[in-house]
């Protein structure tokens, strides 16, 4: 199958687009919105540009999906939660891209400043530069949720966009942070979300406990090809470092050694192999409450 080719907008002409168009109504903005532009251009590499009615189909369904969150009136945090997870899992679906074409801040200045520059700014009022003009698709309002769907996509499951609900944006803003060593890994980060789906982290900081786990995993590529991993090795390699996580951040004086042991346990009590419970076992369990030290 031939790429799909999208439309690019150069820096040259979005700069200034995006100085106008925050300045304007949201109203102002739709009558604005168009399918083509006189300084768009395509990438000089194989492919079939995109056709006129796909862009203004696209259009519609993404339109449609900001309606339902209150576009375009005010909206509140749920509702832009909800638009977020929409739009990533329709953009990824209905675009036909592939990651080459997605990786260009170009295609996702065009998309933003000329074919919904009012849902764009209405999803984020007077933003940024970044956030429009693609120059960082991890804050990028449709590039960042095209790629939560690109790490997150099953096609086995019923749902294949099931977990783009397990992290929020904050969370998957970590691991895509780090796409040069993990990011880049659809296989990596559908085994962590499959690992913090199974983990109860009531008791402890998930942000923390997730940059925590992140750190140890860069500390292991130089070592470990996670990609040549089947799917239980991975996890059993996840799950290790996860331990090794929650151990340490429970690794307070507040707590006494049969205290932090229970709590760490319940952590991974829902787990869905013994592997973490091998580990637990044969794990050495502290003399005194202030014998662990955090790595």
């Amino acid at each position: 199958m031939m790429a799909i080719l999208y439309p690019r907008l150069l820096a040259g002409q979005a700069k200034p687009l995006h100085e106008e168009y925050r300045n304007l109504t949201i109203n102002e903005l739709t009558r604005r919105a168009a399918s083509n532009h006189d300084s768009a251009v395509y990438v000089a590499t194989g492919g079939d540009r995109v056709p006129e009615t796909k862009l203004l189909e696209l259009r519609r369904l993404l339109v449609d999906l900001a309606k339902e969150s209150g576009f375009p009136n005010e909206s509140n945090r749920e509702l832009r939660a909800a638009f977020d997870l929409n739009i990533a899992a329709t953009l990824h679906a209905e675009m036909g891209l592939v990651p080459a074409e997605a990786a260009s801040g170009d295609v996702w200045a065009f998309i933003a400043l000329v074919l919904l520059p009012d849902v764009a700014y209405w999803r984020y009022p007077v933003p940024p530069g970044d956030r429009v003009l693609g120059t960082d698709l991890t804050r990028h309002v449709f590039g960042r949720l095209w790629w939560r769907a690109q790490l997150v996509h099953s096609s086995d499951d019923p749902d294949p966009y099931a977990a783009l609900k397990i992290l929020g944006e904050a969370a998957f803003d970590q691991i895509y942070a780090r796409r040069k060593a993990l990011g880049n890994s659809p296989h990596l980060v559908k085994a962590i979300l499959r690992l913090w789906n199974e983990l109860d982290l009531r008791e402890i900081d998930e942000r923390e406990a997730l940059r925590d786990l992140l750190k140890r995993l860069l500390r292991l590529t130089p070592f470990v090809l996670f990609e040549s991993l089947s799917d239980q090795s991975l996890d059993a390699e996840l799950r290790t470092a996860a331990r090794e996580t929650v151990t340490a951040l429970l690794s307070t004086p507040t707590l006494t050694s049969h205290e932090r042991q229970a709590r760490i346990d319940a952590v991974f009590a829902g787990c869905s192999d013994g592997i973490t419970d091998k580990a637990s076992r044969s794990a050495p369990i502290p003399l005194d409450d202030n014998s662990l030290v955090r790595p």
